[in-house]
């Protein structure tokens, strides 16, 4: 068994009862896995593993890829929950991981690059600008992660 902080990116309805989590992992980088009865009113992972939260999540490798046994939220984000236009940019921002990740490559920089910019959109309040300066600040530094040049730092300069 396996356990890592992620960030979980989306989510896909498998069955009456299951569902299919892509999850960018601290540890082991973008990771696909399924939790079986997680749909179910009693299901102990239900509310743990929401689209754009941060949890610790454990899974095991199972014959037909990860499979999540357990998870506890870490931060829901609850000021970023109630922006219609942070909820916007944050899944900008994970789509803009799902689309240029690989399953399985760790990359800490991309981690705490995709983990800062969620911890920003949370306690900040902005407009039309900085928020295309997050934009492009992210766009550049996951470029830089994926090394197509560029510098990656914190977001200090987005204020």
């Amino acid at each position: 068994m396996y356990t890592t902080e992620g960030i979980i990116l989306k989510k896909t309805a498998i069955g009456e009862a299951d569902a299919l989590y892509i999850i960018y992992t601290k540890d082991f980088g973008k990771i696909r896995a399924r939790a079986q009865g997680v749909k179910k009113e009693s299901a102990k992972l239900k509310g743990h593993l929401e689209t754009l939260s941060h949890s610790s999540v454990s899974f095991v490798l199972g014959k037909n890829g990860e499979r999540v046994v357990r998870a506890d939220l870490l931060n829901f984000w609850p000021s970023l929950r109630q922006d219609p236009d942070k909820i916007k940019k944050a899944r900008h921002l994970i789509e803009l991981v799902d689309q240029n990740c690989l399953e399985g490559e760790k990359d800490e920089p991309l981690w705490e690059l995709l983990l800062k910019s969620f911890i920003f959109l949370e306690k900040n309040d902005f407009g039309g600008e900085v928020s295309e300066k997050l934009q492009s600040e992210f766009e550049k530094r996951l470029s830089a992660c994926l090394g197509y040049g560029g510098g990656v730092g914190d977001l200090k300069g987005v204020k």
